[in-house]
């Protein structure tokens, strides 16, 4: 019943709105029009976009973290003694590599199928390409940006160092490191404990902050948490602006396969601080960043202009 009568409702506004044309023009409705069209996306709810209050927002958001926890660790679990068990002897990297295909397609499964994250081709149909590009842009730009604030934070500790060095010198450690974590790691803190938040909180950069935050939490590796974490607030940006998850998988596959690439063909640089690369010259590095900042400051102004009517 209340769905028939919503549905009246919205068809009362849009005769309202052709009565409304008809009799003055497209110039005085264009706001009634953008108005209706915000009402109409709240209300209807096809893509779990309605307004939700903060207490469920919360539960919803530890349900969706708290599955992904168990599902990789379930996967962290099982694998390592199955794949003991058919070749003999426990390799870590390629059960690392199995496991992340394991977690991926389950979680892809699960957060689908219970419309956590709502994945369309909508946004891919509306040639995106600006778009997409400037996200590139911006990622190529940012991988010295992240370099350089590894180098003047304090010595975090480096949890992961020799897994990741053992991921990028396996050849299929590409699919976990450049095609899995950008995929899934979207679809769970953008697509869908963001998307939850944004349902939940009055202001939209706190809900930002708040994915922001857990996204580097759930690294559970302090060296890369300060710079997952600013990447967590552009990249909640990115989604608020254009309500995809695509622009964040492109920008997550391009710094991360750059950075892949780089290692894999030149190792030696594979242990080194970034300032190394510039001969221990801090002021060389500065100015790095400096031209870097050249790269990612244009490109998020680009984006801000060519997302502004999706953000309206």
């Amino acid at each position: 019943m209340k769905g028939k009568a919503e549905g009246k409702q919205n068809r009362f506004r849009v005769m309202i709105l052709i009565q409304t044309e008809l009799h003055y023009g497209s110039d005085i409705c264009r706001k009634i029009k953008t108005t209706i069209k915000k009402k109409l996306m709240n209300m209807e709810n096809k893509n779990g976009g309605a307004r939700i209050s903060w207490r469920d927002g919360a539960v919803l958001v530890f349900k969706q973290v708290l599955m992904a926890v168990v599902v990789m660790g379930t996967a962290g679990f099982i694998v390592p003694p199955l794949y003991k068990l058919i070749m003999g002897e426990v390799n870590m990297v390629n059960t690392t590599i199995i496991s992340s295909a394991l977690y991926s397609l389950v979680l892809l499964v699960i957060f689908t199928r219970k419309k956590w994250c709502v994945l369309t081709g909508t946004y891919f149909r509306s040639r995106p390409w600006a778009v997409l590009l400037w996200t590139a842009i911006a990622a190529v730009g940012w991988i010295i940006v992240s370099g350089a604030l590894e180098e003047v934070m304090p010595d975090l500790p480096n949890l992961v160092e020799e897994e990741l060095t053992q991921l990028i010198n396996n050849d299929f450690g590409y699919f976990t490191l450049c095609l899995f974590a950008p995929l899934i790691e979207e679809m769970i803190f953008r697509g869908a404990v963001l998307r939850t938040l944004i349902r939940s909180m009055q202001n939209r950069w706190g809900a930002i902050a708040v994915s922001a935050l857990l996204f580097a939490l759930i690294h559970m590796n302090p060296a890369q948490m300060p710079g997952a974490f600013l990447a967590g607030l552009f990249l909640g940006w990115l989604f608020s602006r254009t309500g995809s998850i695509l622009p964040g998988v492109v920008f997550h596959w391009v710094n991360n396969t750059v950075v892949f690439l780089f290692c894999r063909m030149m190792p030696q640089y594979a242990d080194a601080n970034f300032s190394d690369f510039f001969g221990g010259n801090q002021k060389n590095m500065f100015l790095a960043v400096a031209f870097s900042l050249l790269i990612v400051l244009p490109a998020v102004y680009q984006l801000s202009i060519r997302t502004r009517d999706k953000a309206a």
